[in-house]
Formats: C-alpha cells, structure tokens, sequence
C-alpha cells in the first residue's frame, strides 16, 4: 500500500477533501440564514465536540488496520462489511451529482476564459452538460488511477495553494466595494433569537459532519496511507481550521459583490451560474474574477470528487 510522502502533503489532500463547493456556494448563505455570528455557536460546538473527535477516530482507524472502509468494518466483523459497502453507495452518489456540478464549474470557466455569456437555463437545456460530465469523470478517473504518490498528491500539492490565492485575492478586492459593510451585516451579524430553533442546531451538525468529510469513510482511507510518525490531532485541528477559513473568506467575497450590484441573496447553483456571473459583468476587470472564481470552484469540486472516487476505488 502507497504512503503519503510528508504529513504535508496528507493535510492538502484532506483540505481538498473537506474544502467542496458547498463551502463556497452553501455555508455563507447557511449561516447568513440562521442567525449569522449566532449559528456559528452551534457550529463550533459541533465541529469541536463531534466533527474533529470523530476525524481523528476515522483517520487512526485508517492507519491501524492499514485497510480500505469496508475492509476496516470486516475487522470488527464480517457482518459490519456490509455498513462499508453502504456508505461507499451513498458517497458514490454523491459523487456522481458532484461530477454533474464539476462539470459546469469547467463549462463556465470556459465560458470565462473566452468572454462568452450564456444563460444558466440554455446551458443546461442542451447536451453539453454531458459533454462536461464526461470529461469530469475521466479527468477524476485518471488522477486516482495514477495513484497516491504520482497523482493525488501533484494535484493536490498543486490545486490547493492555487484555491487558496484566489481566495485571498478575490477578498482583498471586494473588502474595497461599497457593498462589503452590507454583506458582512448580512453573513455574520448575530441573531441571537435563532439559538431557540432546533432546526438551527441540527443543520449546524450536519454542516459540521458533511463540510470536514466525516462519517463518509474518506478519512478512513486516506488514514491507511499515514506514516506511523504523524500527528494526527495537529493534523486534523490544521483541516479544520483551513476548512472553515475558505468558508468564510468565500462568504466575505460573495455578499460584498452580491450587495454591491444589489443581487438577491441566494445559495448553490443560482448563486453561482446566475448570481454571481451577473455581478461579474457590471464589475470592472468582470472577466478577470469571473475566471478567478470559475477556477476557485473547479478546483474545490475537482479534489473533492478526487477524495470520493479514491475511497470507492480502494474498496
């Protein structure tokens, strides 16, 4: 079995997983929702006393038995395997809508590069979707099959830092735009009274669980490849932090652009292929962040789906 080559490398890999499309297009407008800085308080609670316990559960489990998911459930017992060969099911459908969404975020970075505008509703009526789709699922399928060392870890070491710059640049220049105060009073001003809303608790949870890839059996498997000598609860604080870091840089940079050109607030492929692209043409240097950001989620859905399609091919 393949080793990770430096504990470096495992925590852009895991970052890569953690940090999807939902925390650019889903977590802002989650908490802009529900309470603001106020549901942050349940978020914290539950990424520090269910999500990062359970990370360093799955990833010492994976380097233990040194064992794919369902392999590791069949030490516990043969009966257990069939819980592994669930949540492989269930990641691996989410992979396939993931691939979908990969697809357009390539289609519009396209779009971008060439200064085309086309509607979201005309892009998806017609058969280039599946033509995107396609190219996703081969690009994906050939970086996992080239393996830990030749292909996950170059495109990772590679994608990350490049998310991250762009992150950090599209904030700079938004926290100059007039719309940044009404943004940030938008995303993070507290409202307290949300704290009452079960509802608010629960998806606080869920948001934890799903934004650090717990419970779906990918850290687990990239466990298995850790080296004996590797701190797995640095590790696992350091992708929590950068988790929720390009959460919220992402939330800053939306809501300032959004309020700026006074856009309707909205979240998922509205707020990506209709919102923001409208934004982007009443900018000036539009065409300049439109790529930047195109490029932003591209690379967040590519080492995600790089993460899903690596736990269902080890099992």
């Amino acid at each position: 079995m393949e080793r990770w080559s430096s504990r470096l490398v495992f925590v852009l890999a895991a970052i890569g997983s953690a940090v999807g499309i939902g925390n650019i297009w889903r977590f802002p407008m989650v908490v802009g929702q529900n309470g603001g800085g106020a549901y942050l308080i349940p978020y914290f609670l539950a990424v520090v006393c269910l999500a990062v316990p359970l990370m360093i559960l799955e990833m010492a489990v994976g380097r233990h038995w040194r064992r794919n998911l369902v392999a590791s459930f069949g030490r516990a017992g043969k009966r257990f395997e069939i819980v592994g060969w669930l949540i492989c099911l269930i990641v691996l459908l989410i992979l396939s809508y993931y691939l979908v969404i990969m697809g357009w975020t390539l289609a519009y970075l396209l779009f971008s590069l060439l200064g085309s505008t086309v509607t979201f509703s005309s892009f998806t009526s017609s058969l280039e979707p599946l033509a995107y789709f396609l190219i996703s699922v081969l690009a994906t399928g050939l970086i996992v099959s080239l393996g830990v060392n030749m292909g996950i870890e170059r495109i990772v070491s590679i994608m990350i830092p490049f998310a991250f710059l762009i992150l950090v640049a599209l904030v700079l220049f938004c926290v100059s735009l007039p719309g940044f105060h009404p943004g940030m009073d938008f995303f993070i001003q507290p409202d307290y009274s949300m704290l009452r809303r079960p509802d608010v608790w629960s998806a606080a949870i869920g948001q934890a669980f799903f934004s650090l890839s717990v419970g779906m059996g990918i850290l687990i498997t990239y466990g298995a490849y850790l080296e004996d000598d590797m701190d797995i609860p640095q590790s696992a604080l350091i992708i929590t932090f950068s988790d929720l870091l390009a959460a919220m840089l992402a939330g800053i940079a939306i809501f300032s652009l959004v309020f700026t050109f006074g856009l309707e607030p909205a979240a998922g492929a509205e707020l990506a292929f209709t919102t923001l692209p409208r934004a982007f043409e009443l900018m000036p240097y539009g065409q300049i962040f439109s790529v930047a950001f195109f490029a932003l989620l591209f690379s967040a859905a590519l080492t995600s789906s790089i993460s899903m399609m690596e736990m269902n091919v080890a099992a």
